[in-house]
């Protein structure tokens, strides 16, 4: 006869509304001194326990009050759904080149049929990666699938020491293809491009190249909010490649700083601040021992400065506006790439918003919409400022045309 007991059901994970409240209450808070414990409005924590959704800088400055990582108020839930037909369309090619499908004989690459030629191939890949610096992305959008179909065809053909450097090449490309994506926030097809990135500088023996696309799957999986992950990855293979001081070349010194900054980027926005300090103490370190700003393998630069910005916006999570800024002070950043010089000018701006000094943050998005307009429309954090300029223009007074179409840019809504 059959059983027709009930199997037990497993209870749903509680939403992050749920757990804000159920803290709440733990500690014996009413929703007021939550909102002035973690320097937030009451509106905003009511919205959380409603079923709102908040920045994950809320979310952080809630886990600060509470003791606990950040990542206890993430969830897994259904996302809302949005129209992607068009951004489908846009990156069709990008797609085919990284993530193409696979059949019984594994994945079926698109070959270019051009005989092979390293010389041009690898001329290609440096243009793509002075595009990108320079942000360039439509010009990265259209020239990246070609050369990664590109290096695909040269390893097929090749052998010996060419098709080593070939496959050295198609690390490099699928790299750059991997920062591009993580720009444009496409972090999972991003993540497709650097683990095959990390497999080729794995078989051709480039620890270099490996670390750096171990760096770069670290900057994607932030961006996606999964911070331990980050941590564990980045801090375990610093640990693994750790140089000797007295011998490290600075290839060795970049790699190793650069990872540790990754994984002290994730243990701040963690609110793990002690882990957070440490690691970026050992990056200030390697940066210090190069002493000026490096090229590093993998079209990326450390240094002094690189490793200085990252302390600073970890200050700047860690809700110390005024010391963030203080710091920036004392920051050289002529020696670094477009984009960290430019991530460091928006959290100069979130430091002068949380700081009250609403026009010296409009005056740097202004500035970085003349100077890096495309680097500019694909950032979140320029957005959020956006918005809270946006807010307080509107309470103090009829908001000026330049916000308004600053905002307009940034797709804040108005």
């Amino acid at each position: 006869m059959a059983n027709d007991t009930l199997p037990e059901l497993t209870p749903p994970e509680p939403s992050i509304s749920q757990r804000v409240a159920h803290l709440r209450k733990r500690r014996g808070l009413s929703q007021e001194k939550l909102a002035e414990l973690a320097g937030l409005s009451v509106g905003v924590i009511q919205k959380i326990e409603q079923g709102g959704s908040a920045r994950m800088e809320t979310y952080h400055a809630i886990a600060r009050v509470f003791g606990v990582r950040t990542i206890w108020f993430t969830a897994p839930e259904t996302p809302e759904p949005e129209p992607t037909g068009y951004r489908n369309t846009v990156l069709l090619d990008i797609r085919s080149a990284i993530n193409p499908p696979a059949g019984l004989g594994g994945r079926l690459f698109s070959i270019d049929p051009s005989p092979p030629n390293l010389r041009m191939l690898e001329s290609v890949v440096v243009t793509i990666a002075n595009d990108y610096q320079e942000n360039r992305y439509d010009d990265v959008a259209r020239t990246a699938p070609a050369a990664v179909r590109s290096a695909h065809a040269h390893v097929q053909v090749l052998s010996g020491e060419e098709q080593q450097k070939a496959v050295r090449l198609r690390a490099d490309a699928l790299q750059l293809t991997g920062r591009y994506l993580i720009q444009i926030r496409e972090h999972d097809l991003a993540m497709v491009a650097l683990r095959d990135a990390l497999a080729d500088a794995v078989q051709v023996g480039d620890q270099a190249l490996a670390a750096a696309a171990i760096g770069q799957q670290g900057w994607a999986l932030l961006r996606q909010a999964r911070f331990d992950e980050v941590e564990h990855l980045c801090r375990t293979t610093a640990e693994a490649i750790e140089p000797r001081m007295s011998k490290a070349t600075p290839d060795e010194l970049s790699a190793w700083g650069y990872l540790l900054m990754r994984a002290a980027a994730a243990a701040a926005r963690n609110n793990r601040k002690d882990e957070a300090a440490d690691m970026q103490n050992l990056a200030e370190t390697a940066g210090r021992r190069l002493r000026t700003e490096r090229e590093a393998v993998g079209h990326m630069r450390f240094g002094p400065a690189t490793a200085a910005i990252n302390g600073t916006q970890n200050e700047l999570i860690a809700d110390r506006p005024d010391v963030a800024l203080k710091r920036s002070k004392m920051i050289d950043t002529s020696g670094v790439t477009p984009n960290t010089r430019q991530r460091h000018e928006l959290d100069k701006a979130k430091a002068n918003v949380l700081l009250g000094d609403d026009e010296a943050a409009e005056t740097t998005l202004h500035r970085l919409r003349a100077t890096a307009p495309a680097w500019l429309r694909q950032q979140r954090a320029a957005r959020e400022i956006g918005e809270d300029l946006w807010r307080e223009a509107n309470k103090k007074r009829t908001p000026s045309a330049a916000l308004r179409e600053l905002v307009d840019f940034l797709g804040v809504p108005l």
